[in-house]
């Protein structure tokens, strides 16, 4: 994890629903054991790397990668993972609300999420959630917010 990270404007529960959902779902990617990331970094972009990684939109973020070492998404589930209800897993072992949900909560703190996966290689979903304007020192000084905190 990166030291120093830019304060950001989420609710702490919902940056745990988060980590959760996709930490569940990496276990689940990997049933005979594998390597489980999570990385953090603050990041700036411009131009073409904002359109890449954050449909477009300039600025600072706080970025979290959670990576795994699992089987893998293929491209045609790739382009559902985020509905609800849309699952890969077998019946009865999964809701299809987890990746859902995720998406819900990042888009509602304006943040972006991209997922990169390969077959037999695993998956990554980089979660970009804006900068918030306070700074540390001013936050420290001021009443806490609970929409404020830190990774």
């Amino acid at each position: 994890l990166a030291d120093d990270l830019w304060p950001i404007r989420v609710d702490p529960s919902k940056m745990d629903q988060i980590i959760m959902n996709l930490v569940v779902n990496a276990r689940d990617a990997m049933p005979d054991g594998g390597t489980l990331a999570i990385e953090t970094a603050n990041v700036t972009l411009t131009g073409s790397a904002a359109l890449a990684e954050a449909d477009g939109e300039s600025g600072d973020y706080v970025l979290l990668t959670v990576r795994d070492t699992g089987v893998g998404i293929d491209q045609e589930a790739q382009r559902h993972i985020f509905e609800p209800f849309f699952t890969t897993k077998r019946r009865g072992q999964g809701t299809g609300l987890g990746l859902s949900t995720v998406f819900g909560i990042v888009k509602r703190f304006q943040g972006h999420i991209r997922l990169e996966s390969q077959i037999d290689v695993g998956t990554t979903f980089h979660i970009y959630l804006p900068r918030a304007q306070e700074t540390r020192s001013n936050a420290a000084s001021e009443p806490q917010d609970p929409l404020i905190t830190e990774l």
